[in-house]
């Protein structure tokens, strides 16, 4: 099927980049500049949708990469006090010392744990609590609704990685050296203690100075991605750097050329079914904007039976990639999605694969462990049938990607189109099943 996008919708799509960043700036969650941006959005969404509203809502943004300060300070923590068992090598203080030491350890882990690999509010209350907002606009059927169609983006920015900004792909040697020196820690501790135990059959002083060695050499291996770890970003306002055009004005750009399609084309709008388009706040805070609309809409978007095809990272037509899982967070998304959305770009003649989140390849794939996770992990962790559409080149992306660089002439001629396409496919397709 031949689907024709107008130059003037083309050109809106990337002009409303260009807008957004000349008139908002960079927008990391919480700002003013990002609320701003949501303003913006809600006046264009307003030139096409039935109803347009913005829904205020509050998280504690910094919690997102505060933790990592947190478990490197409870790493050093635990390291300090398992070497002051030096000093007590001959009373019962080394079991108390190795025992915190380990509790210290295993603490910072189950806060990564919580925190980033499930995007849970773990430690959130301990940060300052922040304004935030969603904007959702509503194309509604002529009859009853049935059905809800979601197509969703965010318009927030990432602080500035600074990991990435100077080291590139140094970045993720850093990031799993970090992670893994933590792990090696707290599986050599755990086994002190068990060893200690048995000190009535082994020559604890011994063990101990084996331990204290490894510990040393820890700290040696250690104090570059752990040093690096702790600037991961920038404090305070210094770290709103990123424009964010790839990531994530691509997909509003997209979203709202779903607005403007859909008003001149209605008749592609599936029976009985209601469009919401929605630009989501604060996702580069563990997706917590996504989080709170699901929360607040659950009953429904069960009882509408809601899809949502969310978009992130549209960069490259040569890497369009509907996500079937996100490695990061465990999330699995909706095989009935993603074959709606194979469908959908056979239709329109646009290339795509199905992949989790990160890309297929093994370099990508073992990226993608580190990769985070996007707006559709809200609903598929909530039951409610999603995935993301993305167009990220794991090569290309080391040179942008949450970057003062993340400017609008990364976005490659064509992607937006082709990633529209899709999006206008999914409801023709759609509409011929009523």
């Amino acid at each position: 099927m031949q689907i024709e996008i107008s130059k003037e919708d083309s050109e809106y799509m990337y002009d409303i980049i260009k807008k957004i960043i000349d008139e908002c700036g960079p927008r990391m969650p919480c700002s003013p500049q990002e609320a701003k941006g949501a303003e913006l959005i809600k006046s264009e969404l307003e030139k096409t949708c039935d109803e347009v509203t913005i829904e205020p809502f509050t998280c504690h943004p910094r919690a997102a990469l505060g933790w990592i300060k947190i478990d490197l300070i409870l790493a050093l923590l635990s390291f300090s006090l398992f070497l002051l068992i030096k000093l007590f090598l001959d009373s019962y203080w080394i079991y108390f010392l190795s025992i915190l030491s380990t509790l210290l350890i295993s603490l910072a882990l189950l806060i990564a744990w919580e925190e980033f690999f499930s995007y849970k509010e773990f430690i959130d209350p301990i940060f300052k609590k922040k304004g935030s907002q969603n904007v959702i606009g509503k194309i509604k059927p002529k009859d009853e609704i049935k059905n809800i169609i979601i197509f969703s983006g965010h318009h927030d920015s990432a602080l500035q990685f600074n990991l990435l900004r100077y080291l590139k792909y140094g970045y993720e040697v850093i990031i799993f050296l970090g992670l893994g020196i933590l792990f090696f820690w707290f599986f050599a501790s755990l086994f002190f203690i068990i060893l200690s135990i048995f000190t009535f059959l082994l020559d604890l002083t011994l063990i101990y100075q084996s331990f204290f060695n490894l510990v040393i050499w820890l700290l040696i291996i250690g104090a570059v991605p752990l040093t690096g770890l702790f600037f991961f970003v920038t404090p305070g306002k210094r770290a709103n750097k990123v424009p964010g055009a790839v990531d994530n004005l691509s997909a509003v750009a997209i979203i709202l050329g779903v607005g403007r399609y859909l008003k001149s084309h209605k008749e592609i709008i599936p029976k009985n079914t209601e469009i919401r388009i929605i630009s989501f706040g604060s996702e580069e805070a563990f997706l917590r904007g996504a989080f709170r609309y699901v929360e607040a809409h659950l009953e429904e978007l069960q009882k509408f039976d809601a899809e949502c095809v969310n978009l992130d990272a549209i960069q490259s037509t040569n890497y369009l990639t509907f996500s079937d899982k996100e490695p990061t967070t465990r999330t699995i998304h909706s095989e009935e999605v993603v074959q709606k959305l194979i469908n959908s770009a056979k239709l329109v003649g646009v290339k795509a694969n199905i992949a989790s989140l990160g890309g297929g390849g093994f370099l990508e794939k073992i990226a993608g462990l580190m990769g985070g996770g996007t707006d559709a992990a809200a609903f598929s962790k909530s039951k409610i049938k999603a995935s993301t559409i993305t167009g990220l080149s794991l090569i290309k992306m080391v040179h942008f990607y949450h970057q003062e660089t993340d400017t609008p002439d990364k976005i490659e001629k064509g992607v937006l189109e082709s990633a529209l396409k899709i999006c206008i496919g999914y409801l023709v397709n759609e509409s011929k099943n009523y």
